[in-house]
């Protein structure tokens, strides 16, 4: 900036000079010089307060826009330049979005990190149990005098734990892929009846030991343009929540409709249903209602689900009330392969 000053200054003087020396060698009539003289020394006049004029009103607004930029960062309104029609309020105006957004971001990183902190604590509870029962009955294995009853019953126990460990582990590591963007969708034009076919099979256990019947009405014609696999796995997850909050010899029901932009497959359940208050939560990483914070689970389920559906160019729905149970939306789009 200082060398553009200088230049500025010699320059005016140089064209000073040069048109001085124009008007007396060339100009004869004296009042003729006169003028012309006093004209050249106005223009540079002039050049020279206009550039002092505005670097200090430069100097005088980058100052203030510093000033208002730290009251900004601290976290104070600039109350006195708002509503004006002037560059420093619009610049104001730009800074305090900027600085809402970069609040917000704080505050959801915030908010994940302590997400995230909960649930390493959840994780090593609900692994530590598992982890403990399998320590403990490995070693009353080393007791002479167990009968073999007491094996088998130590085995299956062994086992159950082992299942345990390895449901969570498991959702962990579909949690991370899709965090990730590691999940590679294998679109093809497939018929839904054979997904929903792998996802019942995959809770059926579950829904036997609680005497919850699984029922399904879908036409074998209806086909869709979708991943099999992990459409499976987020209806999986949604008849898996849906059986944990039925109470026993309850019914999960299971129909698919082919409209003319989506093919709706509904889940609807009898189980204790959701609070509205709640609805909007549910879909969330790592929820968890604080009356099934004794369930097993990490509340990654539904926050799959929701993510699987929606790579797919789905979405997911949901109504619910208290002690009526839940319906579930899924909404796979209808569209032909590319």
């Amino acid at each position: 900036m200082k060398i553009y000053k200088y230049m500025l200054i010699i320059l005016d003087v140089l064209l000073l000079f040069a048109g001085m020396y124009i008007v007396l060698t060339m100009v004869e009539d004296t009042t003729i010089q006169y003028m012309l003289v006093f004209i050249i020394l106005s223009l540079v006049l002039i050049n020279l307060g206009n550039y002092f004029y505005f670097r200090r009103r430069f100097i005088g607004f980058s100052n203030e826009m510093c000033r208002n930029t730290e009251e900004i960062l601290h976290g104070h309104s600039i109350k006195e330049q708002r509503n004006k029609e002037t560059l420093t309020s619009k610049m104001i105006m730009e800074l305090e979005k900027i600085e809402d957004i970069f609040s917000f971001q704080l505050a959801e990183s915030q908010n994940e990190k302590r997400e995230i902190q909960e649930m390493i604590s959840e994780l090593t509870h609900q692994i530590k149990t598992p982890a403990s029962n399998i320590q403990m009955y490995c070693e009353m294995f080393s007791d002479p005098d167990i009968s073999s009853e007491e094996a088998k019953q130590f085995v299956m126990i062994i086992k159950q734990q082992l299942g345990k460990l390895e449901f969570l582990l498991d959702v962990l590591v579909k949690s991370s892929r899709l965090e990730n963007d590691m999940i590679n969708l294998q679109m093809e034009n497939s018929r839904l009846i054979e997904t929903l076919a792998v996802a019942v099979n995959s809770v059926m256990q579950k829904a036997e030991h609680k005497r919850i019947d699984i029922s399904v009405s879908c036409r074998p014609a209806i086909q869709v343009y979708h991943d099999m696999k992990w459409t499976a796995e987020a209806i999986e997850n949604i008849l898996d929540n849906a059986i944990k909050y039925t109470p026993e010899n309850g019914k999960v029901l299971i129909s698919v409709e082919a409209e003319e932009m989506y093919t709706i497959i509904k889940i609807k359940d009898t189980g204790k249903g959701i609070e509205a208050a709640h609805i909007n939560d549910i879909f969330k990483r790592f929820y968890r209602e604080k009356s099934s914070s004794k369930d097993e689970g990490l509340g990654l389920g539904l926050y799959l689900a929701r993510n699987i559906i929606n790579l797919q160019g789905g979405y997911i729905s949901v109504h619910s009330s208290l002690g009526k149970g839940s319906n579930f939306s899924v909404c796979l789009p209808n569209r032909t392969p590319k």
